[in-house]
């Protein structure tokens, strides 16, 4: 039996015994004497094989088998301690399993998990690869009145990725659903090391569809309903000057927005990746496509963010999980009318939602996970992943009008920033801003036409979750986007921090 495979085994135990387990451990924690007898003898049957360690926790669910349960996982946690240690230590040679420890780094390597079997889900180790070098979040056992538990918070070394997550309806009216949910290690070199505190990295976000035509909007009626698709145009020469002018600049990630990206523009994008592969600086780009929907039901188009390596090719790829249905606002703004120039009271996203949530630990940029648009805004899974699964950065590529620090896209990126720790960046075209200003003139509101373009933000959260993060804007003229392209070195000490959001209205504030 190897640790990981007993991990998962008790694992399962607390999981179920949630609220005995909470107790437990704010009694263990008020009782040094007994929890240190506990960690020790834990400690001694390990070293004696996960088998002697498995035999001395007794069946059952009274309170002395769930303590020896706790006290065993726990031990098994402080053991794989060194393989998330960025420094050689002597327990990773000297101790009896050491074997065990090979197999599990060829575990992880393989397949992305140190247990053998995926059915209860991928034990993977805590910290991502900036290894909350910040010390923006503490491990400790949580206070008698902490709401919610979960059992995660007693361990230090080791997270276990649930198989599956709940999440909201596609559309409105729809049922919730469940969706899988893979992590994906990229095992390879590093050349670079995010946890240094020095390290910055140069963050480059390329909007692409830069005028109205770049990305048109079709619009129809099935069953009754109105429905809006947007379609990009083959802009492959842009991105891929693009590409070569961001590798002389420096960058380490290229960000393509929200369905900005034809398919003849992603044959040119790769190629371009492998043009600057040995002596460029671009590690990964993400790149907002479409899909045809040849694979889904109903032949629905799918919304999706290709992850691609330095040479073109494809690591992982995130597919939208919710629609951004459009109400009569926002068919307003963004001028959305039929065929007889009607403008739209609601218009639906026409495409096939995912079924999947992928997070990728990247061997020069850390763990990463993706939330297409409306993703962002959704409770699940956006702000699941974000404080669970110890993401280092959260990237999300959009379809929307300018950004600025007071729309929702700030609002909750700052919310996923704070809450998960981790580095949030906003990627936006600028093609719906055109259709925004239309609306703007027609209705004489010339104090709210975009004339610099937000098509990126980025966050740095701050060491206390009640501090507003650090924000960076990136903006370029709408009407002369020269170069088309915008870069930031990640310095957020340069950066202001996320202002408060203006009150509603009627409210007290």
């Amino acid at each position: 039996m190897h640790p990981a495979d007993l991990f998962m085994t008790l694992w399962r135990r607390l999981e179920t015994r949630r609220a005995a387990v909470h107790a437990l451990a704010g009694r263990l924690e008020a009782d040094h004497e007994r929890s240190g007898r506990l960690a020790a003898q834990a400690a001694e049957r390990l070293r004696d094989g996960a088998a002697a360690l498995a035999h001395w926790v007794p069946e059952g669910d009274d309170d002395a088998a769930l303590e020896r349960a706790l006290a065993a996982a726990q031990a098994i946690d402080r053991w794989f301690a060194p393989l998330a240690s960025w420094y050689d230590t002597p327990s990773s040679t000297d101790h009896p399993l050491a074997s065990a420890r090979v197999e599990a780094l060829r575990r992880y390597n393989r397949d992305s998990r140190f247990n053998a079997d995926p059915g209860d889900g991928q034990l993977i180790l805590r910290p991502g690869l900036l290894a909350r070098a910040l010390n923006i979040r503490e491990t400790a056992p949580p206070p008698a009145d902490s709401d919610p538990f979960d059992p995660v918070d007693l361990f230090q070394t080791l997270l276990v990725v649930p198989p599956s997550l709940t999440i909201g309806a596609r559309h409105d009216g729809d049922p919730e659903r469940r969706i899988a949910v893979q992590y994906h290690r990229v095992a390879g070199a590093a050349d670079q090391t995010p946890a240094d505190p020095d390290w910055t990295p140069v963050i480059s976000v390329v909007p692409l569809a830069e005028a109205e035509d770049d990305l048109a909007i079709r619009q129809f009626r099935r069953d009754g309903e109105d429905w809006y698709d947007p379609i990009p145009r083959a802009l492959g020469q842009r991105a891929a000057d693009a590409i070569a002018a961001l590798a002389e600049r420096g960058a380490t990630i290229v960000l393509f927005p929200e369905v900005s990206v034809h398919p003849d523009t992603l044959v040119a994008i790769k190629d371009a990746l492998r043009r600057q592969a040995v002596d460029g600086s671009i590690r990964y780009a993400l790149v907002g496509v479409k899909d045809d929907g040849a694979d889904s039901e109903g032949g629905r188009p799918r919304n999706r963010a290709l992850l691609l390596d330095r040479r073109g090719e494809e690591i992982a790829r995130q597919t939208k999980l919710h629609c951004w249905d459009l109400d009569s606002d926002q068919c307003r703004s963004y001028d959305l009318r039929d065929r007889n120039g009607r403008l739209l009271d609601c218009a639906k996203e026409d495409i096939a939602t995912g079924d999947r949530f992928t997070i990728v630990e990247l061997p020069d940029f850390g763990r990463l996970a993706v939330a297409i648009c409306e993703d962002l805004g959704r409770t699940e899974p956006s702000a699941w992943i974000t404080s669970g699964m110890m993401v280092d950065w959260l990237v999300t590529p959009v379809m929307d009008s300018g950004l600025t620090t007071e729309r929702w896209q700030a609002r909750e990126g700052g919310a996923s920033s704070r809450t998960g720790g981790c580095r949030v960046i906003v990627a936006n075209s600028m093609a719906l801003s055109h259709r925004f200003n239309r609306y703007c003139r027609r209705n004489g509101q010339e104090e709210a036409i975009i004339r610099d373009c937000g098509v990126a933000l980025l966050f740095q959260p701050r060491a206390s979750q009640s501090s507003a993060p650090h924000i960076a804007c990136l903006t370029l003229d709408l009407e002369d986007p020269s170069p088309g392209h915008v870069h930031a070195r990640w310095e957020p000490d340069r950066w202001p921090t996320l202002p408060d959001p203006e009150p509603e209205e009627g409210s007290d504030a």
